[in-house]
């Protein structure tokens, strides 16, 4: 009989929040609720909100510092350190999510005294390293899981045996709300009768916020009478935010676009809206989709595979292409 597997290392590049670390987290919960599993977070930066959710549901977590050195020396050195580092875990299991993780750990995974590890493809292929160490990552690593099937292809088009990747749509586990409909309604002083969409999505280049801006100019021209609509963007700053804010002031959106940054309550905010919209162009699946389908809003967003695969066919009828403000609009509209 095989030996259980109960000490697990979720790996991560970061801390930061957002759909994958939160993913991860609701698998670490899981394995040690339902499975008795040892289950510790640990990314290559941070602290940051990942953190804090961590600790907030009871899950150990921990940096474990790690860059991906261009010169090969230093890059061998670092991997080695990267292996000795994960070996202190004594880990049976290793998970890691995203690129930059799943290569490191396919490439050292053995010399960490695991007897498993699989690769978790979160994506349609992004932030790629040099393709010899993907394809040697992927040669090494014995099973493979992607939450979208363009995700599994492109693993398999590294390398990955079709026989050992396994397709596993993201879930998303809604909080009860903190604040009501009319609490949060009160608290952004939205009238009861005001039209609201909200995207829940860290502002990052990928997201396009941009095109949803512009789409956002022209709902508001065409909505002239009774209460003004917003426009509500819940997610961490990043790369891209003062660009947007910049774009918003120039198309003169005035108080019809609000920046909340990070939401905690995400259900409470999504009671309190009427739609949920969502530019981005490139996902897996994302969950900023599914938490707006799992609170019974209308969804508006983006024509690319991981939205079709989370929408279904009943649901394509109100995606647009990526980058048409105009076509996002007159869905929204």
């Amino acid at each position: 009989m095989a030996r259980a597997l109960n000490r697990a290392l979720v790996v991560l590049d970061g801390l930061r929040l957002g759909g994958a670390e939160r993913q991860a987290i609701v698998l670490a919960r899981g394995l040690s609720e339902a499975c008795g599993v040892d289950a510790r977070i640990v990314g290559f930066q941070g602290p940051g909100t990942a953190a804090a959710l961590c600790e907030k549901h009871g899950v150990p977590w921990s940096v474990l510092p790690f860059v991906w050195e261009r010169k090969k020396n230093q890059r061998i050195r670092q991997l080695l350190g990267l292996a000795m580092e994960m070996r202190s875990y004594s880990p049976q299991l290793v998970l890691p999510y995203t690129m930059k993780p799943n290569v490191a750990c396919g490439l050292v995974w053995r010399l960490t005294g695991a007897r498993l590890c699989m690769w978790n493809q979160r994506d349609e292929g992004r932030q790629r390293l040099p393709p010899r160490w993907e394809r040697l990552a992927v040669k090494l690593t014995p099973w493979f899981a992607s939450n979208s099937q363009h995700g599994a292809e492109f693993v398999i088009g590294l390398g990955a045996p079709p026989d050992r990747m396994r397709v596993i749509h993201n879930g998303v586990l809604p909080e009860p709300p903190r604040s009501d409909r009319a609490e949060w309604r009160s608290r952004l002083d939205l009238e009861e009768t005001a039209f609201v969409a909200t995207m829940v999505a860290n502002l990052h280049g990928y997201k396009d916020h941009a095109t949803l801006l512009n789409a956002w100019r022209v709902v508001v021209d065409h909505l002239q009478t009774g209460s003004t609509p917003t426009l509500l963007l819940a997610g961490t700053p990043e790369n891209t935010a003062l660009a947007l804010k910049a774009q918003a002031h120039d198309l003169d959106l005035g108080r019809s676009v609000r920046f909340l940054g990070a939401v905690e309550d995400v259900s409470g905010l999504l009671a309190a809206s009427d739609c949920c919209v969502f530019s981005s162009q490139y996902e897996g699946v994302p969950n900023g989709v599914l938490e707006g389908m799992a609170a019974g809003l209308a969804v508006v967003a983006t024509d690319i595979p991981g939205v079709r695969e989370a929408v279904g066919d009943s649901g394509c009828a109100i995606l647009t292409p990526p980058g048409d403000a105009e076509r996002m609009a007159e869905a929204i509209l």
